[in-house]
Formats: C-alpha cells, structure tokens, sequence
C-alpha cells in the first residue's frame, strides 16, 4: 500500500502558492486590497513603495508650473516650495489616514503658454493618473489648466494665480487658496488713501502700465473698479505684450506726460527690470510707485536692478521679516534657507502653503474613499477641499486662514504691502499689524540720488 505522505515536491509547491497568495494582499487601513499587476502599478496613483505594501504607498499629484522659457526662474522658485512643503510631509509620516501613504510630485512643464499646459494637464490627468492637479502661476495658464480638469472632474489646487475672474467661472473643482488682484486692488486702494491720510502727500491721480495677458489686464480692470471708487482719477493706461518685449522707453515717456501721482504696475521678470531702467534714463518719479507682486520679488529682479530698485512698492502674500509676527515662518524659512541658500519669497511660500492645504484635504479624502479607486477618490477629495478649514496658525502666510466659498475662492487670505529699502530688501509697511517698517514716501527723483 502506498504512503499517505505529500510528496516534498508536492509540499514545496503548496508553500509557493500559499507566499503567492500572502504577498498579493496587504493589509490598508484595516481592508484588504489587491495589489496591482506591473502594468497598472506605473499608472496608479497610490502604488506600493515596496513588497507587501512597506511604507504605506504612495499618492502622486500633477504640478504644472513655466520651468523652461522666460519664466523659468520663477517656476523654479515655485518648485522649491512645492518640493519643501512635500519633503517634510513625507518626513513626518505622510498622508496618515491613508496608511502613511507618501506624497509623490509628477511636473508638467507649461513653457509659459496656455496651449501647452492644458496638454500637460491632459497628460496627468490621463496618462500618470494624478488624483488632483496644481499650478500654474500664469493666469492664462491656469484657465487653460482648469479647464481640461474641470472636464475630466479632477481637484485643481491653485496657489499662485490672481487673476479675479479664475473663481467666476462656476466650475466645481477649482480651489484657489491665494487671494486674487480684486481682493489686492481693494487693499492698494485702501493703502493709498491711508498714506495720503498719515502722510499728507496729496495723491490724486493714477495711471496704469500692465502686461497684456489674461492676467495683467485683470488687474488693471481691478485697478480701475477700486481707484475710481475711492476717488482717484486714472489719468493714462498702457499695456504691452511682454513675451516680446525689449524695451518700455516709448510707454515710458507716455506715462511721464501724463504726470500721474500713482503708478500701478503688473508686469512679470524681465519687464518689470525694462521697465525700472525705462523710468530711470527718462527721470520719471511719480509720488508712489506701487506694483502687483509678480517680476517685482523675483531674485532674478532684485539683484539686476540693485539700488535703482529701492523704494518701489509692492504688493505681497508674505514676506521674510514677518517671521517674529507669525510662529511657524522663522523655523520654517531656517531649514527652507538651508537647502535653498535664499528666503522664502511670496512665489515659494505661496505654493509650499497650497501644498500643505491639499494635505490637509488628503487627509480628510482618505477617510472617505480609497485612492484606489480613483474616481471615487478625485470626487473624496474635491468635497474634502470644498469644506476645508485651515486656521491661521497652521500656515506661514499672513492670512486668517483658508476657507473655500462656492466658487472655490479663499476667503480668508489678505496681502500686505512691501517696499525696497536702502539694504536691498524688502520690509513690510502696510497693513499697521504687519509692519516693520515705516514707507519711504515720497518716491525720490532720480536725479537727486546718490
């Protein structure tokens, strides 16, 4: 009679099977879930970092932002915020209601044109199957952007762009944390008429010099709504188109006849230098030069233009020397320093804070649907976003906090105005709770410089 013993080879053959079994299950937030094949592992927003699913996983988001062309500079700025902000999510344990799950960055290269970051989008979105999208500094970018995710029900976390009419659009899936130029110009309008009450400078008149993009217009019909408001008179507008432009010299002179008190300006990098050497050679020094943020904080500006820079203007989300007014910057902007050998700016601490908001909504998303599912997922993710609310003393940035309202605008951000001083920074001056510094006013002649 035979033996009833397995063979060995029988038993070796069963353990094979049975380590097959174990080791395509691991165990995620309490359910088991199958992990996927090679194939569609590389496509998966939330694919193991190892066997048997060590470390958590991992959630990939798309980020678009100008990294090559003419804004390259400032798109590398903003990639060092998003990159920090995720470093040290990761660093702290991830995503943790979706098991530790790490935050994994896919960029897209817009190059500064419209047309081609609607099809990095479309690549993201579809191709690397990203669970939300973030960008992309240029406005015009941005609504290109938002639209194919709007179409494909995708999140689109914006933290850098501010043209108004971005959150008039009644789409469902967009969420800007920064507030955006109404919500600036307002405040411009309000600065103006407190200097003219504290220092009695008897401004009166404005004008106006903008790029011509979706951006730089918005602004200037922002302007227009909150300066005429408020009782100045708009005495020239002028816009230019800045991918091509070489020189501001003739719109220059033009301003310089209109004799304005204020002058507004919207301008991006290279612009803005042409527009700073423009003023100098025609001598033109209106009582307050005040710009929208944007080419006036880029590294790249600050050091071509050196001391013809001082006493400019601008407006701003944050600034370096608010670090003893808000806890968490001076930490923060030490270790950002270290790695980057520069300061936090409004670029990078405008998009290291959208990160942490969409980890923020992550967190609650997770508890609502897995990213493995990622329709479910993305839909989890938009209303953990749509009912969001971050206090205050969780961001670096001198804002009460964020808040969504139903066209997916913060609420709760504000700006401050900065201005170049005589040490090469710049130092905040308005509003009074911010301050650090009283405004250099009225901007010198050039002439009558040192």
């Amino acid at each position: 009679m035979a033996s009833m013993k397995p063979s060995i080879g029988l038993i070796a053959a069963i353990v094979v099977v049975i380590a097959l079994i174990a080791g395509a299950m691991v165990l995620r937030g309490g359910e088991k879930t199958t992990i996927e094949t090679a194939t569609t592992r590389a496509a998966s927003p939330f694919a193991d970092t190892a066997a048997g699913g060590a470390g958590g996983g991992e959630i990939k988001i798309g980020v678009i932002l100008p990294l090559s062309g003419r804004l390259a500079e400032t798109g590398a700025d903003l990639k060092h915020g998003i990159e920090f902000a995720v470093e040290q999510i990761n660093s702290m344990g991830g995503v943790k209601s979706c098991g530790g799950a790490k935050l994994v960055v896919v960029y897209g290269d817009s190059a500064g044109k419209p047309e081609v970051g609607a099809a990095e989008a479309e690549r993201l979105i579809t191709q690397e199957k990203v669970v939300a999208l973030v960008g992309a500094y240029q406005s015009a970018v941005t609504k290109t952007a938002s639209e194919v995710a709007e179409r494909y029900h995708v999140p689109f976390l914006n933290p850098d762009s501010t043209s108004p009419a971005l959150t008039q659009r009644g789409y469902k899936w967009f969420f800007r944390t920064t507030p955006h130029d109404a919500m600036f110009a307002e405040q411009q309008a309000e600065f103006i008429k407190w200097l003219n009450e504290k220092y009695n400078l008897g401004l009166k008149t404005y004008a106006i010099i903008h790029e011509d993009s979706e951006w730089g217009t918005k602004v200037a019909e922002a302007w227009r709504k909150y300066f005429d408001a408020a009782g100045f008179k708009l005495v020239k507008e002028i816009s230019y188109h800045a991918a091509t432009v070489t020189s501001l010299d003739a719109e220059v002179k033009a301003l310089k006849a209109a004799n304005p008190d204020v002058l507004l300006v919207a301008s991006y990098v290279q612009d803005a230098i042409l527009l700073v050497q423009a003023m100098k050679t025609n001598n033109f020094a209106p009582r307050v030069v005040l710009a929208q943020d944007a080419g006036f904080i880029s590294p790249s500006y600050v050091q071509q233009v050196g001391k013809d820079g001082w006493f400019i203007m601008s407006r701003e989300v944050f600034n370096w020397d608010l670090m003893e007014k808000i806890p968490r910057l001076k930490q923060v902007n030490e270790e950002y320093k270290r790695k980057y050998g520069v300061d936090l700016n409004g670029n990078s601490a405008r998009d290291y804070t959208g990160i942490w908001v969409l980890y923020y909504a992550l967190e609650e998303a997770c508890k609502r649907a897995s990213p493995d599912n990622l329709e479910e997922f993305r839909a989890a993710l938009r209303d953990a976003l749509a009912s969001l609310e971050v206090p205050g003393d969780k961001l670096i940035v001198p804002w009460k906090g964020v808040k969504f309202d139903e066209n997916g605008q913060n609420i709760l951000g504000q700006g401050i105005i900065v201005q170049m001083m005589e040490d090469g920074k710049y130092h905040t001056i308005y509003p009074p709770e911010y301050a650090t510094a009283e405004p250099k006013v009225p901007f010198p002649p050039w002439n009558e410089r040192s």
